[in-house]
């Protein structure tokens, strides 16, 4: 995951002062209800403060060529021979520390080159600044379906343009997912992390279905502490706090050497990062749930570079399918000022409410185009709208003060949308999804399953 590069770092610097941001105490733990700061920069005393890594053979940065100017240091990417070739992976690209990244043995990739692997989606960080809309929708164009946004770095980073970058693509129709760099080398230090990166998700407007990933790349903290272990206490966390996908973005060599066990993390779970030198149409890898294959990935008429990834599992990408016949797609959002779900086959009204404000969340089902009607209610005092399949219940609604909006979609089908419902909420109470991993987590989380709402194609 390519990290904004801030500037060059001097050799004296590099020698002497990596600082690592891990906690002045492991059982200090961050609460989900913390205020997210939105600052990009590092206080220069927080920093001071925090216990510095000792140097190590694993995490010391090598000045592999002769430099022009004798304080610059250049980090280059590592390489791995595997039985698919020589691999270059990612080094050393926190935004906390930056450093001078060389990729130089890698290709640069056009959106146009068919020979390539699959191209799915693209992850995205402060490097990448404002990405436009229109940039976005102009990456569709070219089979991209899904960004995966950098919101945070241990416990003292955000992504200054990730609200710009989120909006922006989910306004295009992307799917939308988010990672952390991670720093901890405890399982206390991963659940403060897990807690302030579920924090600034919240904050950004995410809903508990987005994919949250795990980025553990740093050079830092390679061989410190149980890797498997600290991270299944990341992704537990998090799962705690209502988000139940999250993956894990790993280098090749982290899972070759041993340092995580593919088999305790899951490997659909695992992200792997591996970047060929000689570009083909093969796919390698697929044991794991997707994979990055460039970090050299480039649009034609938009700015900078990219990293690219083919998707196995289509967790991170909206897979490339043709509805079905008499089907009619039917959008979802999501309202992060409310907590509210709304579904609408009128791209118009879609469009509208992302405007103002909403998040697109991509298709939520296929319908048919005739069928048992399902109704439409709206609640002017809670501004929440309701859907049912059932008469009855909507004229009871209806006397309670309800409004009737007419029919918004048909039922019909073999696949069952679930039902449930939210005692606590105020609005959005109601929620419809053909996921059944995310049934099944909204109700560990106090959802009331109510059963089938309709069918959908």
């Amino acid at each position: 995951m390519k990290k904004k590069i801030l500037g060059l770092c001097f050799l004296s610097v590099l020698c002497l002062s990596f600082v690592s941001p891990a906690f002045a105490e492991e059982s200090q733990v961050v609460t989900n209800e913390q205020t997210v700061e939105s600052s990009s920069t590092v206080d220069s005393t927080e920093v001071a403060s925090q216990p510095a890594i000792e140097s190590t053979e694993s995490s010391a940065v090598e000045q592999t060529t002769e430099s022009t100017d004798a304080d610059e240091a250049i980090v280059p990417e590592t390489q791995i021979e595997t039985a698919e070739g020589t691999m270059s992976l990612p080094r050393g690209r926190s935004d906390l520390y930056p450093t001078i990244q060389l990729f130089a043995s890698l290709p640069s990739v056009s959106a146009t080159n068919a020979n390539t692997p699959s191209k799915s989606f693209i992850d995205i960080s402060s490097h990448n600044g404002n990405i436009s809309v229109a940039n976005f929708q102009k990456m569709k164009s070219y089979g991209v379906t899904g960004v995966v946004v950098k919101l945070t770095e241990a416990t003292s980073y955000i992504n200054p343009y990730a609200q710009s970058q989120i909006n922006n693509a989910m306004a295009a129709g992307m799917k939308v997912s988010a990672y952390h760099y991670s720093w901890f080398t405890s399982d206390a230090q991963a659940v403060a992390e897990a807690n302030y990166f579920a924090a600034a998700a919240k904050k950004f407007g995410l809903s508990s279905g987005a994919v949250m990933v795990n980025d553990i790349e740093e050079p830092q903290i390679l061989g410190k502490g149980n890797h498997t272990n600290n991270s299944r206490a990341f992704e537990n966390r998090l799962k705690a706090l209502g988000y139940g996908n999250v993956r894990h973005y790993i280098g090749l060599n982290w899972l070759t050497t041993g340092r995580i066990n593919a088999a305790t993390i899951g490997n659909k779970n695992i992200w792997v990062a591996a970047y060929p030198y000689n570009l083909s149409t093969t796919n390698f890898y697929t044991q794991y749930g997707a994979w990055q294959w460039s970090s050299q990935f480039s649009f034609p008429g938009i700015s900078g570079n990219f990293d690219i990834n083919a998707d196995y599992t289509s967790t991170f990408s909206n897979p490339a399918t043709t509805p079905p016949a008499n089907s009619i797609q039917m959008y979802r959002l999501y309202n992060p000022n409310s907590g509210e779900h709304f579904y609408t086959q009128n791209v118009a009204e879609k469009n509208n409410l992302v405007s103002k404000g909403w998040r697109y969340e991509g298709i939520g089902w296929n319908g048919p185009t005739s069928g048992n009607p399902v109704y439409r209610l709206y609640n002017p005092n809670a501004g929440d709208h309701h859907y049912t399949l059932h008469a009855y219940e909507k004229d009871n609604l209806i006397k309670k003060g309800w409004r009737y909006e007419g029919i918004s979609w048909y039922s019909g089908g073999s696949n069952a949308l679930h039902r449930l419902y939210n005692p606590n909420a105020k609005a959005g109470s109601h929620h419809y999804t053909l996921n059944t991993n995310e049934k099944n987590n909204l109700v560990k989380h106090g959802w009331k399953y109510e059963g089938l709402a309709w069918y959908a194609k």
